[in-house]
């Protein structure tokens, strides 16, 4: 026996008293296979203490001694050594990398300074880490109310509890149409619906120590067709010869459906494509289109609306023409003529109007008789706007539109602003003007140019030197014309605009004053009765 464990020997065997106390925070630890785990005291380890020892009782109730330490030498068994470490002055004990042999009752006996012994143990329980979690279904394809999917959670670990979850939100189950089995590892989803696992779907195991996320799951679930639509672009009942039209169909399906065209009842040929575009139309493509989408998931078949219209010859390349220069037009100088003509077609009426209202010949609108020609002698700024053209005939009617943009001004301005303002006191200035295009604008203080080239002039603080004679001048830059207001400012000093007593303060005054008069004069009338 070496020196150490001599000592140890007698120092236990002259113990005078032995008792059982907290040593040991917690009845049970749990640790995780291939990790560490600490074992805390209780241990004042301000007082010191003599010699602790830790033992290990296993699940069949063999105990053997892990180490013994005292606060100068540690001595560990030959089993536990690279295992085990303690710390001499509380006696917390780390054990690890964990095996499931090591689950069973850990006790620590301890003599302290005053020669008492003190014990206690706790229980630990090896877990197997929580691994490999995954997300299995059945079936693997599934058709929106005709299919019941079964989710099936797998994971490795030990006392694992389950939970599903919508991208971070928790699976709610209501127990007729989402059902969990009782440890929750199966979620049935029975007549699935689109979107019940348009997820991500997880499903998250776990113990009191760990918990892992499976994968994200995503099921695609069939459905449709349905909303099954026809377009007809443009919508007309009657087209032209050479006309371009486009059919289209769309539906809600998934996955995509497939689409077959239908001219009068009688299926098309090489038509299996959503759209179909009928350019330089003839007469023999008139008539009745239906859609047929079908679902080769489903097996179901929908049809859409129908699309009816006819085609025969029609008018067409309908034209606006301006006569004359390409010259901006200018109101009171300019005069215009436009021109209405189709390329083919006969053309059974003709139409001018202007901003949707009808015109008609006056004597400043000129129409023609063959009502081809629209001629404005002197062009007025009220002129301008959207003239159409519309053609017709029994078959269709085309239309052009010139967008007349008038020129004018400037004119009628008018320069606003306070005509007396004190030292210091902000002022606006403002010059307004009918111009198209805007003006661009010049302004003078007295015969000084100022810097400003905006419609509005703003003095934060003016000054004496700030009052004068303000001159706008304002440009259009297309018609070439100005117009040129003034507008008189003075400044004066601090306090030398203040108006006193108001109008209304002053009547005020003078009937308060007539009412007290007429009261002492009723007085005085009555003391000289009284007193005849």
């Amino acid at each position: 026996m070496d020196f150490f464990n001599l000592r140890l020997f007698l120092i236990l065997g002259s113990a005078l008293v032995c008792c059982s106390a907290k040593l040991l925070p917690s009845d049970k630890v749990k640790g995780v296979s291939g990790k560490m785990v600490k074992f805390n005291t209780t241990l004042d380890s301000s007082k010191g203490y003599i010699t602790l020892s830790w033992n290990f009782v296993d699940v069949s109730g063999e105990a053997k001694n892990i180490l013994t330490a005292t606060q100068d030498a540690v001595n560990i068994v030959d089993d536990y050594k690279n295992r085990v470490q303690v710390n001499q002055t509380t006696g917390m004990m780390e054990l690890g990398p964990l095996t499931a042999a090591d689950s069973g009752r850990y006790e620590l006996s301890v003599v302290t300074a005053d020669v008492l012994t003190l014990t206690g143990d706790t229980d630990l329980e090896v877990l197997v880490p929580v691994a490999d979690v995954t997300i299995t279904v059945d079936p693997m394809e599934a058709v929106e109310t005709n299919s019941s999917v079964v989710l099936t959670c797998k994971a490795k670990g030990s006392f694992l509890t389950y939970t599903w979850l919508n991208g971070t939100v928790p699976v709610v189950t209501d127990g007729k149409r989402l059902v969990l089995n009782p440890d929750g590892s199966i979620l049935t989803v029975k007549d699935v619906q689109r979107w019940d696992l348009v997820g991500p779907i997880y499903c998250r195991a776990g113990n009191d120590l760990e918990v892992e996320r499976s994968s994200a799951f995503n099921m695609s679930v069939s459905y449709g067709p349905e909303n099954v639509v026809l377009v007809q672009a443009p919508v007309a009942p009657v087209y032209g010869t050479g006309a371009n039209i486009s059919l289209s169909c769309s539906s809600t399906s998934s996955p995509a459906a497939t689409y077959q065209w239908l001219q009068n009842g009688e299926v098309m040929k090489d038509t299996t494509i959503m759209s179909m575009i009928f350019g330089n139309l003839k007469e023999k493509d008139g008539g009745n289109y239906t859609c047929l989408a079908f679902n080769a998931k489903t097996k179901r078949y929908t049809a859409s609306n129908t699309a009816t219209f006819t085609v025969i010859e029609a008018i067409k390349g309908t034209k606006i023409t301006k006569m004359g220069p390409d010259t901006p037009i200018i109101a009171k100088k300019s005069n215009i003529t436009l021109t209405c003509k189709a390329e083919a077609g006969t053309v059974a009426s003709k139409t001018w109007t202007k901003d949707g209202v009808a015109l008609t010949s006056t004597d400043r609108v000129v129409i023609s008789k063959q009502k081809d020609m629209l001629t404005i002698p002197v062009v007025q700024r009220e002129d301008a706007g959207a003239y159409k053209c519309e053609l017709k005939n029994a078959v269709n009617s085309v239309a052009d539109i010139y967008k007349m943009v008038v020129n004018y001004g400037p004119e009628n301005m008018v320069v606003d602003g306070p005509k007396e303002v004190e030292i210091h006191d902000r002022v606006e200035i403002k010059c307004g003007v009918q111009s198209f295009p805007e003006s661009t604008y010049t302004w003078m203080l007295n015969t000084t140019k100022l810097e400003v080239t905006k419609a509005m002039i703003v003095i934060e603080n003016p000054r004496f030197r700030d009052g004068g004679t303000y001159s706008c001048t304002a440009l259009n830059p297309i018609t070439n014309g100005t117009t040129t207001s003034t507008h008189v400012l003075y400044v004066r000093e601090e306090g030398a605009l203040d108006e006193g007593l108001s109008g209304g303060a002053i009547a005020g005054i003078i009937i308060g004053v007539l009412i007290a008069l007429a009261i002492v004069i009723g007085v005085v009338m009555h003391m000289r009765k009284k007193k005849e």
